[in-house]
């Protein structure tokens, strides 16, 4: 079962919260869209909410939710960066966002941030080892060395990258015949031990859904159990 899932493109406008799904599989949804860019959001199993600490709304492309399970704080960042086309002046305001936001975790929070980056990070490291994992899909651009530059800066890793997989289960995106990865999870370098599995489900939207399990027992959880984080990019969401 999901324990935690960032989604974009959510379709209702303003911010807010509300819970959704049916008894049994509730979850409490916060989000935020002001414009017609950004609308992100973060859900959060029912029985998992009184783990909640805080819920900051940063902007309509970086929504933040702080929980704590067992011994540790973990910091959910829900982001969608802006579009290749978009101006220099957004994807600056939403790197510094981002930025700001992992900087602001203590140096023992366990931080994972999600989301549509839309960048390539290309299929090799290519000068980026210890932070892309030698498995990833495609020919690297400016916007996907910006998400690398991203989580160096950070001592993060780019989780997809780290696990031996077909191409079916690194890419994120079709549309008609082409293929790329520009989903993303990143987490600290030093945390990478508790990852267990991050990969892309295809499914019938155009963007898959990615999966990370985690394992910690400083979490308050058996070794044979697991935390479910989803990155979720629901198009048609309402």
């Amino acid at each position: 079962m999901v324990d935690v899932a960032a989604l974009q493109e959510i379709r209702w406008k303003g911010e807010g919260t509300r819970f959704v799904g049916a008894k049994g599989g509730r979850y409490k949804l916060w989000w935020k869209r002001d414009d017609g860019t950004g609308r992100v959001g973060v859900m959060v199993r029912e029985e998992l909410v009184e783990k909640v600490l805080e819920v900051r709304r940063r902007s309509n492309g970086v929504i933040v939710v702080v929980m704590v399970f067992g011994k540790v704080i973990v910091r959910v960042i829900s982001g969608y960066a802006p579009q290749q086309s978009r101006k220099e002046e957004e994807k600056d305001r939403f790197y510094d966002d981002v930025s700001d936001e992992i900087g602001q975790a203590g140096l023992n929070e366990f931080v994972v941030l999600l989301g549509d980056l839309n960048g390539h990070v290309g299929a090799d490291a290519d000068g980026y080892e210890g932070v892309h994992g030698g498995w990833g899909y495609g020919i690297r651009n400016e916007e996907g060395r910006r998400v690398l530059e991203l989580a160096d800066a950070h001592s993060m890793v780019v989780g997809n990258t780290w696990f031996t997989r077909e191409p079916a289960r690194l890419i994120t995106y079709r549309s008609g015949e082409h293929r790329s990865m520009i989903d993303y999870i990143l987490v600290r370098a030093k945390h990478r031990k508790y990852v267990k599995n991050v990969k892309a489900i295809p499914g019938m939207l155009q963007h898959s859904m990615v999966v990370m399990d985690v394992t910690s027992k400083e979490m308050g959880r058996r070794k044979k159990d697991k935390c479910n984080i989803f990155y979720l990019k629901f198009e048609y969401y309402t």
